[in-house]
């Protein structure tokens, strides 16, 4: 007896009915599967590529994708802005073109009108928004007109070296605008005068309750201060109990903390990164040093001067070890450069970390990482750009700060200079100092020159 043919499609349907029409899969199960196979993609799932991640503007995170993972921090501000990918050389150049709409993409002619019609309609009912632009009091002749002169009343455990990284100047500068004969003697109530590169900031003093699982170091850096100056404020038993044993915190301790309360971005220089480049000198290779792509290497003749400078002050002081890796400054002329929200005035450059071992020779810029940076040799380069008096700023990944502060600190640099220079440890989110983060610096600096 033969069978019906139609015995298979009865089953299936039974089945249907059967079955729910979804199974409902954990999400868990969704993840953990996808994490076995493929590692590393779901932590950054919800974070586009630094390249494509638009920052904020000016104080805030920067804009556009830069080169060799630098995103432009033209505006000296508060917060990280993301990275660009420069050892991608030349790459952006030979952009694919688009792919053609396939036909299953296609809209209808009715339903795009439509569209078309209600998103004008909706764009007509909102009115743009304008900003006003921001007011600034004319440049002092002290500070080259670039800002207002602006004064700073010394707080109770500060010390020139920290408020000079408040506003992003060198300890030297405070002491020759105030005319000051001892450094190390600044009283709490002094007033400073300051030609500031970071916005000044009004603060007062509040209290802080300490929690369960809170220290020092946690407390300090939540409000933009060091451990030592958030024990240097308190007073009484307990500002002679921590100054004993600063691990003597306990929970229900009522800090006194200073907070901030107003930006005045209106005191900090206005953003340059646009501009020409009127005389161009090209940095052409040398013995120490490495220049990635000549054509970009152009930069205003104290730039080109400076960065000579530091170089040979680097290698005088570390003779041994591989080239310096130098990248983009501008191109011949100025103006916008692919790749770059900055590099436009000849002011900027890209420094690559040094690192041992198989990658010290490597020409493109390599990720810090504690097998291969070789921590001494790119601390004496970083300082060896400061110590030309020509920077204004130097943009590095906080997590490289933490290992180079670490090291200096070890190596005998004065608490003093530290807080001159480093951002680190109050915060990748507190502009301080003259070396401070921006995100996709993790491969090497970019060290803005005075103008």
């Amino acid at each position: 007896m033969q069978k019906p043919r139609t015995s298979l499609l009865s089953a299936l349907l039974t089945l249907s009915f059967v079955l729910p029409a979804t199974a409902a899969v954990p999400t868990k199960v969704h993840e953990r599967t996808l994490e076995v196979l493929l590692p590393g993609v779901l932590d950054d799932a919800d974070e586009p590529p630094d390249e494509l991640e638009a920052p904020v503007v000016d104080g805030q995170e920067e804009a556009g994708a830069d080169e060799d993972g630098e995103g432009e921090e033209d505006t000296f501000g508060e917060v990280e802005g993301e990275g660009e990918s420069e050892d991608e050389e030349g790459a952006a150049d030979d952009e694919a073109p688009p792919p053609r709409p396939s036909k299953t993409s296609r809209t209808s002619k009715s339903s795009a009108s439509k569209s078309s019609k209600s998103s004008k309609q909706a764009s007509a009912t909102k009115k743009p928004s304008k900003q006003k632009p921001l007011e600034r009091p004319k440049g002092a002749k002290e500070c080259e007109y670039r800002t207002p002169l602006y004064e700073h009343e010394v707080a109770k455990g500060e010390n020139l070296g920290a408020i000079a990284g408040r506003y992003g100047v060198r300890r030297d500068d405070l002491i020759r605008l105030n005319q000051i004969k001892n450094p190390n003697l600044i009283r709490p109530g002094q007033r400073l005068k300051v030609c500031p590169e970071i916005a000044p900031r009004t603060r007062k003093e509040v209290e802080h309750v300490v929690a369960k699982g809170e220290n020092p170091t946690k407390i300090a850096e939540r409000y933009g201060m060091t451990a030592n100056e958030l024990i240097a404020l308190q007073k009484g038993k307990l500002g002679e109990r921590l100054k004993a044993n600063p691990r003597a915190l306990r929970i229900g301790d009522h800090l006194t903390v200073m907070v901030e309360v107003e930006a005045k971005p209106e005191l900090a220089p206005a953003a340059e990164e646009r501009g020409v480049l009127r005389a161009s000198v090209q940095l052409a290779g040398g013995a120490h040093y490495h220049v990635k792509r000549p054509h970009l290497a152009y930069g205003t003749d104290k730039t080109i001067r400076a960065i000579k400078s530091a170089i040979s002050r680097y290698k005088q002081r570390k003779p041994k070890g591989p080239k310096v890796h130098v990248g983009d400054i501008s191109r011949q002329g100025g103006g916008p450069l692919k790749g770059h929200r900055s590099h436009q005035r000849g002011v900027d450059v890209d420094i690559g970390l040094v690192h041992k071992g198989i990658l010290a020779g490597e020409k493109k810029f390599v990720d810090a990482n504690p097998q291969t940076l070789d921590i001494a040799r790119t601390w004496a380069l970083i300082k060896a750009f400061t110590d030309t008096r020509e920077v204004r700023a130097i943009f590095l990944d906080y997590g490289v700060q933490k290992i180079l502060y670490d090291y200096a600190r070890k190596s005998g640099v004065s608490q003093d200079t530290l807080d001159e220079l480093f951002q680190y440890p109050r915060g990748k989110g507190h502009a301080h100092g003259i070396i401070r983060h921006w995100k996709g610096h993790r491969n090497h600096f970019h060290v803005r020159f005075r103008g």
